[in-house]
């Protein structure tokens, strides 16, 4: 009887381990889920930026904002002095 009482002790313990571990599993798994949302969001997010970069940094768009700035293309300033 002793024995068994010691083998349902330890099997119950064994649960109770068990159910702690697979607990934090569940956190964890729900923390990287999140984790893994904010990645996307953040990827997306630099994408856009990126695209948004690239047609501000085209040529025409940097002459056109040159010129609202007063500067002048360097063919006229070579001969402005």
């Amino acid at each position: 009887m002793k024995s068994a009482l010691r083998f349902g002790l330890l099997y119950l313990l064994a649960l109770l381990l068990l159910l702690a571990f697979g607990h934090r599993n569940q956190l964890e798994r729900a923390r990287l889920a999140q984790m893994e949302a904010r990645l996307e969001r953040l990827r997306a997010e630099e994408n856009a930026l990126l695209k948004e970069t690239w047609r501000l940094s085209q040529p025409h768009r940097v002459l056109e904002w040159a010129e609202r700035e007063g500067f002048i293309p360097l063919s006229q300033g070579r001969w402005a002095r």
